[in-house]
């Protein structure tokens, strides 16, 4: 994948769907999709802090680290370096360690899988008639 655009290749069935984004489609997709669903998936599946209680005044408060995952998921991202980001989130900027191994890659594989089911349904949105 180059620095203009982003690799999207999805499992649908047996059929295999190839597409790639240009570097403005990825933009827009983050835009009107990406950044507004990873942090649901941060805010109710990851949540080390503990703060889903108090939503939605706390509906924010993993964002700064979906907007890295967004960076780092459109470079390739495996589902395991996700887990070591997460894990390396709340160490040194959370100070410790909330999330066991098990629910760090629970989570990695959840945010991969959700990146490339969203860019799916966003790309179908697209070219639907």
């Amino acid at each position: 994948m180059d620095a203009l655009g982003a690799a999207c290749v999805l499992q649908t069935g047996c059929e295999m769907v190839d597409q790639t984004l240009s570097a403005e489609d990825y933009a827009r997709w983050g835009d009107e999709a990406g950044f507004i669903e990873l942090r649901q998936v941060l805010f109710w599946r990851w949540d080390p802090l503990g703060v889903d209680d108090d939503f939605p005044a706390t509906a924010d408060e993993y964002d700064r680290y979906a907007r890295v995952l967004l960076a780092r998921l459109r470079a390739g991202a495996s589902a395991e370096q996700v887990a070591e980001y997460l894990l390396d989130v709340e160490r040194s900027w959370m100070g410790q360690r909330f999330s066991d191994d098990a629910k760090l890659s629970e989570v990695g594989e959840r945010v991969v899988a959700w990146f490339e089911e969203s860019m799916l349904r966003w790309l179908e949105r697209r070219t639907a008639p």
